[in-house]
């Protein structure tokens, strides 16, 4: 009976260390999802954003929602339509935008111009906007996990210290434009985001909320974001539908800061 009760405990020991270790890491979870978005060669995905801004007694509200698709990802035959619209002040703008063959077209307040623009830099914008609503692992303090039918729902909250970084790297990858923002200083205050991952280990949405605050020329002002993104189909083939590409004027990228 002793030799019984000792193999009993034996194995109930070897079956609980088996059952720790198929428990996978929230962490591994999620650079795995990240690395398998980022091998996409083809992407649909929607993005919205609100964003309040405060300084003193004024504040304003900003609204972005925009469609994104890429084919191509990475190849000389890249293609990428991005729809979109902004609102603040009681203004509404429509922006479209398209590339392909070396050229991007973009289409705003009744304009349209077109500027050759280098493929690697368009990769790295398209990235910068792709991953909209995540980030580096490295940047996140806390990961936890847990199961929604076949879903995995990974929430986390990021180390603010550490923010900077992440931001600068959103501003590099929009080149010209974001050394427009040299002198700025930013505080993270608080990061925080969920993000949903399918059987297939796609992230399928991504929340992610942060309260900061940017300085230029000592003024100060408090930001409070909320950025969602829906990938949608991840893993399928995205079609991108070129638009008319007649009537745009060319001009140099530089005039508008890339």
């Amino acid at each position: 009976m002793k030799k019984v009760s000792a193999f009993l405990l034996t194995m109930a020991a070897v079956l609980s260390l088996a059952g720790c270790g198929s428990k996978q890491d929230p962490k591994e979870i999620y650079d795995a999802a990240m690395k398998k978005s980022e091998e996409l060669t083809s992407v649909d995905m929607d993005y919205e954003m609100d964003m309040v801004m405060t300084q003193d007694d004024d504040k304003m509200d900003i609204s972005m929602s925009m469609n994104m698709k890429v084919d191509g990802m990475n190849t000389e035959a890249l293609r990428y339509l991005a729809e979109g619209t902004t609102s603040t002040m009681g203004q509404t703008i429509d922006t479209k935008m398209y590339y392909e063959g070396g050229y991007c077209y973009m289409e705003a307040m009744g304009q349209k111009i077109k500027y050759a623009m280098d493929l690697d830099q368009m990769v790295q914008q398209i990235k910068s906007t792709q991953g909209g609503g995540a980030m580096d692992s490295s940047y996140l303090s806390d990961i936890q996990a847990k199961k929604d039918g076949d879903d995995q729902i990974l929430t986390y909250t990021a180390d603010a210290s550490k923010m900077d970084g992440y931001v600068q790297e959103i501003f590099g990858a929009m080149g010209a434009m974001g050394d427009q923002l040299e002198g700025v200083s930013y505080n993270i205050k608080e990061v925080s985001g969920e993000t949903v991952i399918n059987k297939d280990g796609y992230m399928t949405k991504a929340n992610v909320k942060m309260i900061m605050e940017m300085t230029m020329d000592e003024e100060t002002v408090s930001v409070e974001a909320d950025a969602v993104v829906v990938y949608n189909d991840p893993g399928k083939t995205v079609e991108v539908t070129a638009p008319s590409l007649d009537g745009y004027t060319e001009i140099d990228a530089s005039q508008i800061g890339f």
